[in-house]
């Protein structure tokens, strides 16, 4: 019962959280707070994944990185090259709101030509929307692999209804 339990409180905190306030922020005009967010909930995905408590100290890196590699893979992996996302997004953005030089964010709505997670010469870009779709099926992968026993749910502290 403790494990269906645990189950049910990951699966409100992704509705809730995930599909529900991030998608709230996607759907703004706030384009590098999207991307801080987007950073951040790799990082919680990743944590999700491991057997260690969720205010482990020391495991950014390694938890965002793990969640890319084994919850989004495909362009994701092949950018995250010697860490390159994490080090570029994630840290940029999290730490001072501002992406590496070599990463340009785009809202879908500003530029409707722009390739997510595809390299413009040196540049790589990404969009905003096309990040959280692949975020929410990330979330789901995740869901699923608790359900049947690859990861250990985890006892998160999150209250639904």
């Amino acid at each position: 019962m403790e494990q269906e339990e645990q189950i049910k409180r990951i699966e409100a905190f992704v509705d809730k959280i995930i599909k529900g306030e991030l998608r709230q922020v996607i759907e703004s005009q706030a384009l590098y707070m999207k991307f801080v967010l987007i950073g951040q909930t790799i990082e919680v995905l990743g944590a999700l994944l491991d057997n260690k408590p969720m205010k482990a100290k020391g495991q950014s890196a390694k938890r965002f990185n793990h969640a890319i590699n084994s919850l989004f893979g495909g362009d994701y992996r092949v950018q995250n090259s010697n860490y390159y996302l994490y080090d570029k997004l994630r840290n940029q953005m999290t730490h001072s709101f501002i992406p590496g030089g070599d990463i340009e964010l785009y809202n879908r709505a500003s530029d409707t030509t722009k390739s997510h997670m595809k390299k413009e010469g040196d540049i790589l870009v990404m969009v905003a929307e096309e990040f959280y779709k692949d975020i929410v099926e990330a979330s789901s992968r995740l869901i699923y692999l608790i359900k049947v026993g690859k990861v250990k749910a985890k006892n998160i502290a999150f209250e639904y209804e």
